[in-house]
């Protein structure tokens, strides 16, 4: 398996968000409840 690390565009956002949300909303492995907006994305990411 290959993986590349790209730094943060807000170009990548929608994507960002589709990955993010999905790891939350299955729950299994990670402790976040809430899923990310599209607002909270981008104070998220730009952290």
């Amino acid at each position: 398996m290959n993986i590349i690390v790209r730094k943060y565009e807000e170009k990548y956002l929608e994507e960002m968000i589709k990955i993010w949300n999905e790891v939350v909303e299955t729950g299994i492995a990670f402790p976040q409840m809430e899923t990310l907006s599209l607002n909270s994305a981008k104070n998220f990411f730009d952290e």
